[in-house]
Formats: structure tokens, sequence, C-alpha cells
């Protein structure tokens, strides 16, 4: 590299769907961060969790937008600075939950293993990931649990093809009553898909609530450019046009909070809790093969 030309600032991001889509957001994204830092920031597009994780882990990523379990696993081992996180909906516990219909008979975790699953996405979080780190955080290990697992893209489509018969379980989002913990204010089959009765959902145990995804640097970025990160999201709803949009498309969100360091005690639990079963902890992350 030719001597005094600035070393570009890599902030990562997790795989997405559209990736045509994506890399025009991220595009814009990336021109957003050099403005707000003073400091040419490059965008890497991670192809899995482990290629994010272990691009963080060996420097040559600075910062990245984080799922919360990557998040947590990433600061246990080599310890990380959090800025931002995506805002939830105020007042909603947002939990994930494997689920079938009332006459199946699976009506507790302990006995899903040996069954047929439809997952959403391998990036998503309430319809692949957790529900996963729930069963590893009890012992079962997901990797090998399942008699067959498909994925079918959306949450209507899971929940469609366990009321079909297609396949015995799901997994899908469940946002709850603070004040009820067994209310259901929303999930994937409520409302529920066309032609599909709600009440043949049986639901099982909820896992969470679940955190919110996270930017973060590495220990070893210098405190000014990690404010002035941190800034950029927290005033990234104040912008206009393509920026806040971009930003809500990608993320989910146009508005960022401070970091509440305790909401992530949840994920930590179950990652030690898995290690002591001896389950291995990034196998929540990754897909089973085969799938």
């Amino acid at each position: 590299m030719p001597r005094g030309r600035p070393v570009a600032f890599v902030f990562a991001v997790p795989p997405g769907v559209d990736e045509v889509r994506q890399g025009q957001l991220l595009g814009e994204l990336g021109e957003y961060l050099s403005d707000q830092i003073g400091r040419r920031v490059v965008i890497h597009n991670a192809v899995s969790y482990d290629d994010l994780a272990q691009g963080i882990a060996s420097g040559r990523v600075h910062a990245a937008w984080l799922p919360p379990a990557v998040y947590v696993e990433l600061d246990r081992s080599i310890g990380l600075r959090a800025l931002a996180a995506a805002e939830r909906g105020a007042g909603v516990g947002y939990f994930c939950a494997f689920f079938t219909v009332v006459e199946s008979r699976v009506t507790t975790l302990d006995q899903v293993p040996g069954h047929s699953v439809g997952w959403v996405d391998p990036n998503s979080a309430a319809g692949y990931v957790y529900p996963r780190l729930q069963l590893a955080s009890l012992g079962i290990d997901p990797a090998t649990a399942f008699e067959q697992e498909v994925f079918l893209r959306s949450h209507s489509s899971v929940v469609r093809a366990v009321v079909d018969r297609a396949v015995d379980l799901g997994a899908t989002f469940v946002h709850l009553d603070p004040s009820h913990p067994r209310k259901v204010i929303r999930a994937g089959w409520s409302p529920a898909p066309p032609d599909v009765d709600g009440s043949s959902i049986l639901w099982l145990e909820p896992f969470g609530p679940l955190p919110a995804d996270v930017v973060a640097t590495r220990r070893d970025v210098s405190e000014r450019t990690a404010e002035k990160l941190r800034d950029a999201f927290l005033t990234i709803e104040e912008t206009v046009g393509d920026i806040r949009a971009a930003a809500q498309r990608h993320f989910g969100t146009g508005r960022f909070v401070p970091v509440k360091p305790r909401s992530y005690d949840i994920l930590r639990n179950s990652l030690e809790a898995a290690e002591g079963k001896g389950v291995e902890v990034l196998a929540s992350l990754r897909p089973s093969e085969p799938v």
C-alpha cells in the first residue's frame, strides 16, 4: 500500500437475502458513515455469521452490525465496545417459540427431537437462530435433533406448512404483553395467514425476551472514532431521504438507542448453559447438514 494512504475503516453487516438491493443500501450507508466519522468507510457484506464473527475477531473488520447472539459470543471471547442498538417496539416483549398444531404429540421442548421442522431463513433471528439456541441451552444439539429441516423463507409460509402437516414443527416470533406473559399481541400465526385457523396452533415455551441487534466496535478502535460512529447511528433518524430509508429497509428500524447491557444476559446465560451441557455454542448460528 502506498505510504501515506489512509487505511479504510471496515464496517461489516450480516448476510442479506436480496443481494442486489442490499448492495445499493450498503453503498448509501458507507457514504453516510464516511461523512460522519471523517474517514473512508468500506462496508463488508458478510457471507455468513461465521464470516462476520471471524472478520471482527481477526481485526480485518473494525466494527459491525451484529445479531445479539454473535455480539454476546464475541464480547465473551475478545471483548467489544457496544455503541447503539436497534429500537424494539415499546411495551412489547419480543420472543421466539416453536409451534405445532393442537393435535400434535409434541407438547414440550424435550419432545422436539426426532421431528421435522420448518425454518424461515438461516438469517432469521426468531425463525431460526434463537429457537436453536433455546434447544442448545437445554442440552439438545440442534445440529442433530431434527429428522428433516426445510427453509420456507417467510413466517407465514412456516405457519402454513405446519397447519398443512408438511412439517411437524415451526419456529417464529411472538410478541407478548409484559403484564400477561401468555397473552399474544402478535405472532407468526396471529393474525393468521389466509385460510389458516389461528386457534389450531399450539405454541411451546417461548424464549426471550430477545434483545436488539447491536452496533459494536473492537476494543482497539479509538474512543474518538467509536464516539463518532455511535453518534452517527443515534442520529440516523434525523437524516432525510435515502439514509434513513436505507436503515429502515436493511436493519428493520430507522431509530437507534443506547445499549442496555443487561438485556443481553439471557443470551449469555443460554450460551453458558449450552456449553455446560456439551453443546457447541455456535451450532445455533449455522444451518445443519444436510438441509
